[in-house]
């Protein structure tokens, strides 16, 4: 079993060379067994094992064993070890949550601050195949898009080497080789939603209707995973071409399919590492297809905003005194040709004879001409490309429907308190250059591009 395992490692490259691989240590059947698995791995590949363990300090006693037990074995086995101890009852009476998603929360961060600061490059988690069921069922039941119903999956830096390992299978192992480990009892207590799955729903339906109905959830799991990656969506493919990359253009997503909407959706919550359950897709469906300016609370402290053809979600500003950093609101003066950053903008003056999009602008400028790069400033106007008369910034950026957080970041060209290019949304009709003759190119590009 333990070679089969091993083979998946590989394959799915969950630890590779060098790795420094934090491992969630609760002392339990499950993360005994995949401690088991890791120690068998080095014997064929070189990378570290971090144990981390966290007394819930909610078993009085028992946790206090547990604990022990967690120190002896990094002892036993040479390995170092982190130990955190955190009343989950009080932090679930703070943060206002359940036990277990409070029990989540702190175990989570606390394995992200290990891998931090022992400069850790995975989290091995023991999920075995049981717990993605459960999940399964738990979804199901709770209601969740067809995303939520893949069960748990190595996500980031997050591994699950045993999730396709019964726990049946597990404690058979720990128990013909006579290896030692820990036993929750409140795993035996159906007062939570997913202890009651186990203990009540799964031998139910095991007895009543199908003794293999783990065998065929499984199998559901492993089709739906098959689809949704047949389905898969780009986000890069919806973003707004003219505003930063977090933010996504709904006359691109209007387009598709009503599934595929919420895929996109559920793909951007995902991105934000926000929940994606589908009653809040279906709330920003709504939200898509509904006319004017609109917001929706979202947790952990993040908002989702509408306005236009865009909609993008951000933390909430806390303090809404703070002031822009002087470096991005100052004015820049340079000489042509030049290579500049400005506002999160990388924008360049180069010789050239031809562009191409909105991105890039062919000028009649010259090598050695000051310009000057700033943000907008009401009362600017510009010649639009292609027109005789003059028009407002502000009205054009309405048109354009540029996001009114957005119009104060854009840079501005300017020669001769003219300007000469909107970057990336206007050209100035005054400025452009002669087709298939050198001039001047300005280019602009988002920073987080290059």
């Amino acid at each position: 079993m333990l070679n089969k395992i091993l083979k998946k490692i590989k394959k799915e490259k969950l630890i590779e060379t060098g790795d420094k691989v934090v491992v969630g240590f609760s002392g339990g059947p499950d993360s005994v067994f995949l401690l088991q698995v890791l120690i068998y791995a080095q014997k064929e590949m070189d990378f570290e094992i971090i144990l981390a363990h966290i007394n819930h300090l909610l078993r009085d006693e028992n946790s206090e064993k547990d604990q022990e037990f967690a120190s002896e074995t990094a002892k036993r086995l040479n390995l170092p070890i982190f130990i955190k101890r955190a009343s989950i009852e009080d932090i679930s009476k703070d943060m206002g949550v359940g036990l277990e998603e409070a029990g989540r929360k702190i175990r989570y961060d606390f394995f992200n601050e290990v891998l931090e600061k022992n400069s850790g490059t995975k989290i091995a988690i023991a999920h075995n195949l049981d717990d993605q069921i459960e999940t399964f069922l738990f979804r199901m039941i709770r209601g969740c898009s067809l995303e939520g119903l893949e069960g748990i999956n190595h996500r980031d830096n997050i591994i699950r080497p045993i999730n396709e390992i019964y726990k049946k299978e597990i404690m058979n192992y720990l128990d013909m080789n006579n290896i030692e480990y820990r036993i929750d009892e409140t795993n035996f207590e159906n007062e939570f939603t997913r202890n009651s799955i186990r203990l009540d729903l799964i031998p139910y339906i095991e007895k009543r209707y199908n003794g293999s109905f783990k065998d065929k959830i499984h199998n559901l799991i492993d089709e739906i995973r098959e689809v949704n990656e047949v389905l898969k969506v780009n986000l890069e493919n919806y973003k707004n071409s003219i505003c930063n990359k977090e933010i996504l253009n709904l006359d691109l997503i209007k387009i598709e399919p009503p599934y595929l909407q919420r895929k996109i959706i559920n793909e951007y919550l995902k991105a934000f590492n926000l929940e994606a359950t589908r009653e809040k897709i279906l709330n920003i469906i709504k939200i898509i297809n509904s006319g004017g300016s609109k917001t929706l609370n979202l947790e952990d402290n993040h908002i989702l905003k509408k306005q236009y053809n865009s909609i993008w979600i951000e933390k909430k500003i806390q303090d809404k005194n703070i002031e822009k950093n002087e470096e991005e609101t100052q004015i820049k003066k340079i000489k042509i040709p030049f290579k500049l950053e400005f506002n999160g903008y990388l924008l360049e003056a180069v010789k050239d004879s031809k562009s191409s999009g909105q991105n890039e602008f062919l000028t009649n400028l010259k090598p050695g001409d000051e310009v000057e790069v700033r943000v907008r400033r009401d009362g600017d106007k510009i010649q639009p490309l292609g027109m005789s008369s003059y028009k407002k910034l502000k009205d054009i950026f309405i048109n354009e429907k540029v996001i009114k957080e957005e119009r104060a970041n854009i840079p501005l060209i300017i020669k001769d308190d003219e300007v000469v290019w909107v970057a990336g949304i206007k050209k100035s009709e005054v400025f452009k250059g002669e087709k298939n003759k050198e001039g001047i190119k300005l280019i602009m590009r988002r920073q987080d591009e290059n």
